[in-house]
């Protein structure tokens, strides 16, 4: 399985490069056999927009300290998410935190968000050894995402599509019923 990492940073512990290795490093521990290429986060989501159907990687891990609200617009991650989406590859999120759920996390493109903190136990574990806590979380996760045969093993049909153009939620008028989103 082709794999393309392409991690922020993670603030004031790792550079995106510095997590980019630590993912790599647990990723190769857990599924040996993938074939990982690291992207800096910003050429990333040009790199997906662009790269013909057969070279297209197979998942996208992608990340940063803290995955909020926030990171889902305007940012890196949200642009190689929604790139990843729009060419049908799945994308994951390794970082410290997590706090989105899920559901608004897929409708992102983003199918799985992981966090160190979660799994060392504690922000603090966590923070004691940025780069240990997240080779180990990407070494689970590879078990569980890596050493497939592609993404035909990844159930593309539960890919989200990419969205319309967003709705914008306007006032209810009962006279012109389907004019606006309402609340």
């Amino acid at each position: 399985m082709r794999v393309l990492i392409a991690p922020d940073a993670f603030r004031g512990t790792l550079s995106g490069d510095q997590a980019a290795a630590a993912v790599a490093d647990g990723w190769v521990r857990g599924a040996a056999d993938d074939e990982l290429t690291r992207s800096p986060v910003g050429e990333a989501s040009a790199t997906l927009e662009t790269v013909a159907d057969d070279e297209l990687p197979d998942l996208v891990v992608t990340g940063e300290g803290s995955l909020e609200f926030r990171s889902l617009r305007d940012t890196a991650l949200a642009a190689v998410s929604a790139a990843a989406m729009a060419r049908g590859v799945p994308c994951i999120v390794l970082a410290g935190q997590v706090h989105v759920g899920p559901r608004v996390a897929f409708e992102s493109g983003i199918h799985g968000a992981y966090a160190t903190a979660a799994d060392a136990g504690s922000v603090e574990a966590s923070m004691a050894d940025p780069a240990g806590t997240l080779q180990v979380l990407a070494e689970g996760i590879a078990v569980h995402w890596g050493g497939r045969r592609g993404r035909a093993d990844l159930r593309p049909e539960l890919l989200p599509r990419t969205p319309p153009d967003p709705m914008v939620p306007g006032p209810r008028d009962p006279g012109h019923e389907g004019t606006g989103s309402g609340l």
